[in-house]
């Protein structure tokens, strides 16, 4: 089947290009785009008019907890996937902190079968650092890459021991897969509630100071320059660790990074309530500290915008802040929550398109994340100007916990392809 796009706004970081045009879909792939209008000689059996409409990339989430396996009463395959379709993801890449931890090649064959069977966005997964994340024992590294493993990783887990750390870079390296890495020294964050500071001691609650994400960043980048290998830093917080990242691109560290949008929208203030829909992990820091988060998506020192989804328990998020868990739900306010960084100005819609899809797609090693002819067909159509209110109980995904319940925004999503296939019933 032919599908053309028309008179709509055509984004692509890789080609760099803004422009209004035209774009056609041959059964999974892109096969032309132009700009203008499109010609005589192009024959569709389906048009679809774009006006004020624009058309991109589709999104890949780089960050995603899966409550699959083990845990679908939190998060089941199903509604993890239409929650990320509904947020215009084609493709999402599950961390290994599941039950079972995904530690095996069969594991991860296991669970991106089950995807496929389902449809939707693609599903792409992280293989654990070590057995069981439990960091006594490296995993079966090669053999998970072989599997299609597109890095390793350790979820919301930090690998403490510098030589553990050095032994998976080295084999990470050997493999060519990047080593994607949740910084945290546990010795001084260990039972923090919140970001230490004036605000955590005016409400009583244990603090974990900036220094634990920046201490072990500064240690792994030295092992990444030792080693050679891809290193990624996960949702990153803190002004430090901006600079810190800054810093060794400059040196020609090979370092990527990303955040996730409660470090660019919110400070600590919004748990001043002791509400604990904002208690995460890494804690909400100070303004100066989301300020030169969003400075660092600019400058392009961050390398790209993830969900950072988790499923959380309703019951236990209504708890005291202090026995409260942490994390979110993500998937369905990713791109309208990054379109508030468009219309402050912040960032372009280029911009915006190359941290939520172009980049990530290249740091992971993926075929999609462009409109060029010959390219997968995953394509997300947006109505940048669409009011919308973020309601947490019409999500998709059956965890509903979000710290901007309420949040009125401009932009959203209209339509999903992937591989020319329509996931959204606005993808007429």
């Amino acid at each position: 089947m032919r599908h053309l796009l028309k008179n709509a706004r055509l984004i692509c970081p890789t080609q760099k290009r803004d422009e209004t045009g035209w774009l056609l879909i041959e059964g999974e792939v892109i096969a032309e785009t132009g700009t203008g209008t499109a010609g005589q000689d192009v024959t569709a059996d389906k048009v679809t008019d774009c006006t004020g409409q624009i058309i991109g990339p589709g999104f890949v989430d780089m960050r995603v907890q899966s409550g699959y396996p083990g845990a679908e009463h939190l998060e089941t395959l199903d509604s993890l996937l239409q929650a990320a379709a509904a947020g215009g993801l084609s493709t999402i890449v599950l961390l290994p902190s599941t039950t079972p931890v995904m530690d095996t090649a069969a594991m991860i064959d296991s669970l991106q079968l089950r995807a496929r069977g389902i449809g939707g966005p693609k599903v792409r997964c992280y293989g654990a650092m070590t057995k069981d994340l439990e960091q006594e024992q490296m995993a079966e590294l090669g053999l998970m890459s072989k599997a299609g493993a597109v890095g390793f990783a350790s979820g919301t887990m930090s690998v403490q021991s510098a030589l553990s750390m050095r032994r998976i870079m080295t084999y990470a390296q050997m493999l060519d897969k990047p080593v994607i890495h949740h910084c945290e020294d546990y010795s001084l964050s260990e039972q923090g509630d919140m970001n230490e500071g004036e605000t955590s001691t005016r409400l009583g609650l244990l603090g974990t100071p900036a220094l634990a994400e920046t201490i072990i960043l500064e240690r792994d980048i030295q092992l990444a320059e030792l080693t050679g290998v891809r290193y990624h830093a996960s949702h990153v917080s803190t002004a430090g660790a901006v600079e810190i990242v800054r810093r060794a691109k400059q040196r020609g560290v090979t370092i990527s990074a990303d955040t996730a949008p409660p470090y660019f929208m919110l400070n600590e203030v919004a748990v001043s309530g002791y509400d604990t829909r904002a208690k995460l992990t890494p804690p909400l820091r100070r303004e100066k500290d989301r300020i030169a988060i969003v400075e660092g998506l600019a400058d392009g020192t961050i390398d790209a915008i993830a969900s950072d989804h988790v499923p959380v328990n309703p019951d236990m998020k209504n708890q005291p802040f202090t026995l409260a868990s942490s994390g979110a739900s993500g998937l369905e306010t990713l791109f309208v929550l990054t379109a508030k960084l468009v219309h402050g100005g912040q960032l372009s819609w280029l911009q915006a398109f190359n941290l939520l899809s172009t980049r990530p797609s290249q740091l992971l090693g993926l075929d999609c994340g462009s409109l060029q002819p010959g390219a997968p067909a995953d394509i997300v159509k947006i109505d940048p100007h669409a009011a919308s209110v973020i309601h947490s109980q019409g999500f998709h995904s059956l965890s509903r916990i979000t710290p901007f319940d309420g949040q009125p925004c401009e932009g959203q999503v209209t339509g999903l392809w992937v591989n020319g296939q329509a996931y959204l019933s606005t993808a007429d």
